[in-house]
């Protein structure tokens, strides 16, 4: 049992009571791998913590929540994206459907806003190294697009909650340190191979990973360095005809420890370079009926693929200045970047250290997605205003919508719009109407939504998404410490420094269209023509070649054509003080920022013939209406900007020693929340100077943390407090004319939420142990604001038989959208000599999605199982089953089509409760095999 026994302790998983801004206390103790028996008391090893701390120290002087996950844990789960790590933190929820990026995580309740991947790190931040992956979170550009774990990857540390918005960057809710190894601490070399089935009905589209690591460091162990890196190929577990995760990346870095005369120190330079392409599985959410309970009822199961497969590849002429793109969504989203970095630490000795880490990262997406997958009635209008036709001047000519089959010819279906009786339409059509006199061949036309939206017919609407982001970052965090001790053997501990970054951020977007395909499993697009009903009918060609239409438009159902050129300066000085005195700590830490963002976006506008019916498009054809209804940028377009915005943080604990097992200790945080991207909003001059971006919400967050740790058996309880107040909700309006816009006054919402963390670990036998990690909440809208909208008067004319209303602010209480009562993670692990495995249940209560809880998510169970076998010293096998019983949990759930005219979502869903609904699923069961060989 000796190498067993030496296997424990090389795989422990640190668990510690973590760190703050400067030097915060508490006790340490070990947390399990999902291959070993926790360990627990005096076998726990000490773990340094780099996170959220401006001077390094050891997990026995925090007052705050961290936890740490070792390279064997890491290893061992089998995580299909860096995200899934997370799910091993207290206080963390995680929703990871959407495949490799672009997920959704919250700490300690704090879920408003994070319902959609798009924006899942709101309240967070993910750091490589120490500083931040991207310098500023935006929709569709997070965090995880940038960052893998593999090889290379030694460690992760999470501070949750308490601290984090002071040391942080802007992230007040907690901060995800990825940590990479390096040739001096991890000598050696390491190549892992991992092969894996994600959907059971395509065996042959295999999962393949392949990483690798090499360090060197000279005989005296003061230089070193290191390179590694891995190579990824998926199909996820979508019916997808080609593979929309492939690509890798690759990190170096050298290292050198130096004495002088004035000091001794470090010196780390690092590079990364990333290229990698994903795919967002959940843009795909296949149907059911209800907003809770939810029935399964629909023909389409959970891997069910609605993103088409076709041939639909296509050039995008434009008419900016002669601009074509070319737009392939079989590249889905292509990440791009990669940093260089200069790390540096010094100890001038007499209590005085200097730390700087700075980088230089450019990071860039290309959007080519078959996005904004929509559900829609083939007689809603919005079909086929996505197509052009209401820009085209199209939408009230009489007449009708042909939908082919591009391969065939087949006729699928026509549609009526404001049609007089006649033999060849069929009878009089006021609006738009299916055609009788053509048979309908919609697949799944009797799909019934049960409600007056989306009801039958049902057809999916698509946008050619093409959209470039890029940021390009220049981040810096020096820091100064000076330590003093005092005769009574008490110290104290200064710190000052600065946190600066510099962002240049560019988004460039094209959209390469819009199309119509039919409600079933991997569709393609519909060729769509409309014909006048005239005494000479004329046809309108809407789409093009590949079934796209309102090519190079403005907009669609997902982002459209336009620029955005921003630059964002951050200097944030920091100051902290730590003293010690006995078993007593008093810490304190304060952040002031001083953020300006200055640019110019480009809200392009639809040409001005496009509604001319002899004017011919780019193209000179004036039948062909794909290309007709083009942007173009006008002087008028532009949208100039320039703010700044001012905010302080502070934080306190004070931490008390009982004995060397025990410690208890206290914290307080004032923080707030920086909007990030502002400009976003600004898609027209009046809403930059109407917008003061200084209203910022204001977090408060209380802690108190016990641990105890002894031989064989350890626990954390940390009730905590957070309050989340003047969250600003900004509406607009439109007077009279119908034409003046306005802005109503700022409303505010509020959000509570308060629970109880407990991690407890013990040691059965010397072979068998168990972790378990459990979060009692209860999360609270004390007041959702939002504006109805008023009519009449100085307002906007009212519809007919709607009486003069003003403007109304409504407040509404009731649970926290998303926030989950019980979160609960626990893993029970058994290691002999040459093998062992675990085995893991992770349980998520049911959430509320809206404040009215009349929609939920159902409470959520996965077991995953792992099995690994040591050959030899150098060579290990893994066998992992996630989701072992194929348990399948909603995790995402929306409404079909447009709600109607005045209805709320709260007021559609207690009318229609069992309307169909679009519900995303957690992956299916998975199965990976893994083989490590160390050298």
């Amino acid at each position: 049992m000796q190498n067993a026994s030496k296997r424990r302790k090389a795989g422990n998983v640190a668990r510690q009571a973590g760190v703050g801004l400067l030097v915060l206390s508490s006790s340490a103790f070990a947390q399990d791998t999902a291959n070993t028996p926790p360990a627990t008391g005096d076998d726990a090893p000490t773990v340094v913590v780099v996170t959220g701390v401006l001077r390094n120290t050891t997990a026995d002087k925090a007052a705050i929540s961290v936890t740490t996950l070792d390279e064997e844990r890491l290893r061992a789960v089998a995580p299909v994206s860096a995200a899934d790590l997370l799910t091993e933190i207290p206080g963390v929820v995680v929703t990871s459907d959407a495949g490799e990026s672009r997920n959704t995580v919250y700490a300690r309740g704090i879920s408003s806003g994070t319902s959609a991947g798009t924006v899942g790190y709101y309240w967070n931040a993910l750091m490589e190294d120490g500083l931040p992956v991207v310098g500023g979170l935006f929709s569709n550009f997070s965090p995880d697009m940038f960052l893998r774990a593999d090889a290379t990857t030694k460690s992760v540390q999470a501070v949750r909650g308490g601290s984090a918005a002071v040391t942080g960057p802007n992230a007040p809710a907690g901060l995800f340190n990825y940590i990479s190894k390096n040739g001096l601490t991890d000598p050696g070399g390491m190549f892992g191979t991992r092969l894996g089935v994600e959907n059971k009905d395509h065996p042959g589209n295999l999962y393949q990973k392949y990483d690798f690591y090499y360090g060197v460091r000279n005989e005296d162990k003061t230089f070193g360095w290191s390179i590694g890196g891995d190579y990824r190929r998926s199909y996820g577990y979508r019916d997808i005809a080609y593979p929309p995760n492939r690509g890798g990346q690759i990190k170096a870095n050298v290292n050198k420890l130096y004495r002088s005369d004035w000091g001794n120190g470090s010196l780390q330079l690092s590079v990364k370079y990333l290229d990698d392409h994903t795919g967002y599985l959940d843009i795909v959410r296949p149907m059911a009926h209800g907003f809770g309970p939810i029935a399964f009822d629909t023909p389409f199961g959970r891997s069910a693929n609605f993103i088409p497969t076709g041939n639909i590849a296509h050039a995008t002429p434009s008419g900016l200045d002669g601009r074509t793109d070319y737009w392939d969504p079989s590249n889905f989203a292509r990440n791009r970047g990669g940093y260089i970095g200069l790390k540096w630490e010094h100890d001038f000795g007499n209590g005085w250290k200097v730390n700087n880490n700075v980088r230089y990262q450019s990071n860039e997406v290309h959007h080519n997605e078959a996005e904004g997958i929509g559900y829609q009635s083939v007689t809603s209008s919005t079909v086929y205003s996505n197509l052009g036709s209401v820009l085209a001047g199209l939408s009230t000519t009489p007449g009708y919508y042909t939908l082919t089959d591009r391969s065939t010819g087949q006729v699928i279906v026509r549609v009526n719009q404001r049609t007089t009786a006649s033999s060849s339409t069929g009878a009089a059509c006021s609006a738009l109407c299916v055609q009788s006199t053509t048979p309908n061949l919609l697949p799944n036309n009797t799909i019934s939504g049960n409600s007056p939206i989306a009801n039958t017919n049902l057809v999916l609407t698509v946008s050619a998404l093409n959209n470039r982001i890029r940021s390009d970052d220049f981040v810096d965090l020096f820091t100064a410490n000076k330590s003093i001790s005092f005769a009574d053997k008490s110290n104290l501990t200064v710190t000052a420094g600065a946190y600066t970054a510099w962002i240049h951020f560019v988004r460039d977007a094209l959209n390469g269209g819009q199309g119509v395909m039919g409600l079933q499993n991997s569709p393609d697009t519909y060729n769509v023509t409309f014909t006048t009903q005239s005494a000479t009918p004329v046809t309108y060609q809407l789409t093009d070649p590949t079934g796209f239409g309102a090519v190079a438009g403005t907009g669609g159902n997902s982002v459209g054509s336009l620029y955005d050129d921003v630059r964002t300066r951050e200097i944030s000085p920091l100051l902290g003080l730590t003293y010690e005195t006995g078993p007593w700590l008093f810490d304190f830490g304060a952040r002031y920022t001083s953020y300006n963002f200055h640019g110019t976006n480009y809200r392009y506008v639809t040409n001005s013939s496009a509604t001319s019916r002899s004017f011919g498009g780019l193209d000179g054809d004036p039948l062909t209406i794909y290309d007709n209804v083009y942007a173009v940028n006008p002087d008028s377009a532009a949208i100039r900007y320039n703010k700044n915005v001012h905010y302080f943080q502070y934080t306190g604990a004070i931490s008390y020693s009982v004995s060397k097992r025990q410690t208890i200790h206290a914290r307080y945080t004032l923080g707030h929340k920086n909007g990030d991207g502002y400009w976003n909003n600004y898609d027209a001059q009046w809403k930059v100077d109407a917008t003061d971006p200084n209203i910022l919400p204001v977090i408060k967050q209380a802690e108190i943390g016990y641990n105890y740790s002894t031989k064989g058996f350890s626990i954390e309880a940390t009730p905590y407090f957070v309050d989340i107040d003047r969250v600003g909700v900004t509406s607009y309006g439109t007077l009279a004319d119908g034409v003046t816009p306005y802005t109503r006054p700022l409303i505010y919402s509020h959000y509570r939420s308060y629970g109880i963390e407990l991690d407890n670990r013990f040691r059965l036998t010397n072979w068998l142990g168990m972790r378990n990690v459990l979060t009692l909440n209860q999360g609270k809208a004390l007041s959702a604001a939002s504006w109805a909208a008023g009519c009449g008067g100085a307002l906007k004319a009212c519809a007919t038989g709607v009486a003069t209303t003003p403007d109304t602010a409504v407040y509404t209480s009731g649970p926290q959208e998303r926030s989950a009562k019980v979160v609960y993670n626990g893993t029970v692990n058994a290691d002999f000599d040459n093998f062992g495995g675990y085995f893991r249940f992770r349980y998520i209560g049911k959430r509320p999605t809206t404040v009215a809880a009349l929609a939920y998510l159902p409470p959520n169970r996965v077991s995953d199982l792992g099995i690994y076998y040591n050959y030899n010293e150098k060579l290990r096998f893994d066998f992992n089953v996630n989701n072992v019983f194929n348990d399948r949990n909603a995790t995402q759930i929306g409404q079909l089509g447009s709600l109607p005219t005045g209805m709320t979502l709260d007021q559609f869903i207690a009318q229609y409760p069992n309307a169909l609904t679009t519900v995303q699923t957690n992956p299916p069961r998975s199965f990976f095999l893994s083989a490590t060989l160390r050298f």
